[in-house]
């Protein structure tokens, strides 16, 4: 267990200090990056909360994120639209499309964007609540640096390429789930047991299967679940850079390439129940679904089986009264990173 909480309040002013004060990023621009963030470490997804924030830095000072720039409509249809990112802050520029979208499906049903030329936005099932919170069913992807081998293959193809989805619960919590198609190499470190890797999640460079961490630097991940991981990964290319018209899979440079743009790519839709069979229709079959769910006899009754998103939900209740965990050492490393990159902490 963590030996330390961060108060919510203070998490969000370093989040300030570093995209406004350091980077230079407008009010809004900070806003959503900071709410997304540490939306993150509230629903104990720590791995794309306030401890990335010296990864943006880097990429800031790179040139790969350019904290004052905004998305760009290239085209729209009554459903659709399009936009240029210009390596704006991925946080703001995913949240700005997912309102587009939701704007969209009020006066049609449904609403989509995608974005070029993206950046790193987070834990993406922020957008998906964002949905969610307005009542629509939320669908999002991201397509990213290839990092993941294909299934049978030997070195990087395409991105983690995360995906979610929310269904709104009025009243309530939205569901939401959240799957990263290929293994996360910061969570496989946190999972690694005696200092190896669980087997079958990474290559080493030549892409021979490896369990020393120390290949994750120079090696490759696998995709989640083998073929599904994979096919899921290339839906995700389709649904982002395809769509987009940006680069994909081995187009896109790997992270540690910085001589040109990030080129990740980012999808949303917005659904309105109320387009389809009415939304207190909709509504109330998903909660005969959550009853379902909660009533469900369990294997063990020290565990009882949960619906996608609730775990979150109820560590975020948690983390807002208690602050959000981190170990005291972990703390004081997040600091001195920022400080390296003149961040007045």
């Amino acid at each position: 267990m963590p030996d330390n909480r961060i108060p919510v309040d203070e998490a969000r002013r370093l989040c300030e200090i570093v995209f406004a004060e350091t980077m230079g990023a407008p009010g809004d621009i900070t806003a959503a990056a900071t709410d997304v963030l540490v939306d993150a470490d509230l629903r104990g997804i720590s791995s794309h909360g306030i401890a990335v924030l010296p990864y943006y830095l880097d990429k800031w000072q790179q040139g790969q994120i350019v904290a004052d720039a905004r998305p760009e409509l290239v085209s729209e249809t009554a459903t659709t639209r399009v936009f240029a990112g210009h390596r704006a802050i991925g946080h703001f520029t995913s949240r700005y499309a997912m309102d587009t979208a939701i704007e969209k499906a009020r006066s049609a049903g449904l609403g989509s964007a995608v974005v070029r030329n993206s950046t790193h936005n987070g834990a993406i099932s922020a957008y998906t609540i964002q949905a969610a919170r307005a009542g629509l069913l939320g669908i999002v992807a991201t397509a990213c640096a290839p990092h993941v081998a294909p299934l049978g293959g030997r070195h990087g193809l395409h991105g983690t390429n995360p995906f979610s989805y929310a269904l709104p619960r009025p009243g309530s919590d939205p569901l939401v789930f959240d799957l990263s198609t290929g293994h996360s190499s910061a969570k496989l470190k946190d999972k690694a047991v005696d200092g190896r890797l669980p087997e079958g999640t990474a290559l080493d460079a030549e892409g021979n299967p490896t369990t020393d961490p120390a290949d994750l630097k120079s090696g490759w991940i696998l995709p989640v679940a083998g073929h599904v991981g994979f096919g899921l990964a290339l839906l995700v290319d389709g649904l982002t850079a395809a769509l987009a018209d940006s680069p994909i899979g081995r187009e896109i440079p790997l992270v540690h390439e910085t001589d040109g743009p990030y080129h990740g790519s980012f999808f949303c839709l917005a659904i309105d129940p109320e387009a389809f069979g009415g939304a207190g229709a909709f509504s109330a079959r998903i909660e005969s679904l959550v009853d379902q769910i909660e009533e469900h006899p369990p294997r063990d009754p020290a565990e009882p089986v949960r619906w996608p998103g609730q775990r979150g939900w109820d560590q975020a209740k948690e983390n807002r009264q208690l602050g959000i965990p981190m170990d005291s050492r972990r703390w004081e490393e997040l600091l001195e990173e920022l400080r390296r990159f003149q961040v007045p902490v």
